[in-house]
């Protein structure tokens, strides 16, 4: 699929996803016309990474969690120890 059927099936913007694919978050082949595409299952992907972002979390984690996820041995638990991390630091910060 192209990238603007993958924005509109994730709900998250061309530049975004452009973005992701810089951060080497998500993968795309490249057609003989230059046109990014992406499987079905980066769909996936980037609403596990837009989730994530709307949770708080940088970039960088989520490439730390991303293999995991994508592997199927990201557990609930994982998450959850994360999310408490990430409201700590929050708490620190504040």
């Amino acid at each position: 699929m192209r990238i603007s059927e993958l924005s509109a099936k994730t709900q998250v913007s061309v530049h975004r996803l452009r973005r992701y694919e810089a951060a080497g978050l998500i993968v795309s082949q490249r057609l003989p016309n230059g046109y990014r595409d992406y499987d079905e299952r980066t769909v996936r992907h980037v609403v596990f990474i837009a989730m994530s972002r709307e949770m708080g979390f940088s970039l960088p984690v989520i490439a730390d969690y991303l293999p995991r996820f994508k592997t199927g041995k990201l557990s609930a638990k994982d998450m959850l120890e994360a999310i408490h991390q990430r409201v700590a630091d929050i708490d620190q910060v504040i």
